[in-house]
């Protein structure tokens, strides 16, 4: 076993109105084992209905989860090492592969969907590395972009684990 920290993952959907969506990123994100969850920029109904869902789930399940108004908040809160940014407007076209590699070399590593087309905004991009999943032909939205990329970074890390 090596002297590395294990690997903390906070799982951000960030500029977000819809409960549905915010409520489907917190259930992915518990069901492949990730503990912290947050929402920033949370407004509509995803603030009014979405929130308290998600709540009740996190306490369910023993799981962490926060709403914050700026992804400057959730960086400097969560202490993160790495900030992961996805945006398929902006972002740097890369295989998930690379993701993942990036992500492996931090202790506490942000991914940031955008809860809605076009976010997170170009101003808020210098947070972090902007990426889009190369497989991509268009915006596959939060979901599933995350059902993705969090499923290829569990596997390394039980690949890792392993060894």
């Amino acid at each position: 076993m090596s002297g590395r920290a294990i690997m903390e993952v906070i799982v951000v959907i960030h500029d977000i109105s819809s409960a549905q969506r915010l409520i489907d990123m917190a259930r992915l994100t518990y069901s492949m084992g990730y503990r912290h969850f947050v929402a920033s920029r949370v407004y509509g109904a995803a603030a009014t209905n979405g929130v308290p869902e998600v709540h009740r789930l996190a306490l369910r399940l023993g799981t962490s989860f926060a709403v914050l108004s700026k992804l400057s908040d959730v960086i400097e809160l969560f202490n993160v090492d790495k900030t992961i940014i996805f945006s398929y407007a902006h972002g740097e076209r890369r295989e998930v592969e690379d993701i993942v590699s990036v992500a492996l070399k931090h202790n506490r590593i942000a991914l940031v969907f955008g809860g809605s087309e076009g976010a997170p905004r170009k101003d808020e991009l210098g947070l972090g590395t902007p990426v889009y999943y190369a497989g991509a032909n268009g915006w596959l939205g939060p979901v599933a972009e995350a059902a993705i990329i969090l499923y290829a970074l569990k596997k390394h890390v039980q690949q890792q684990n392993v060894e």
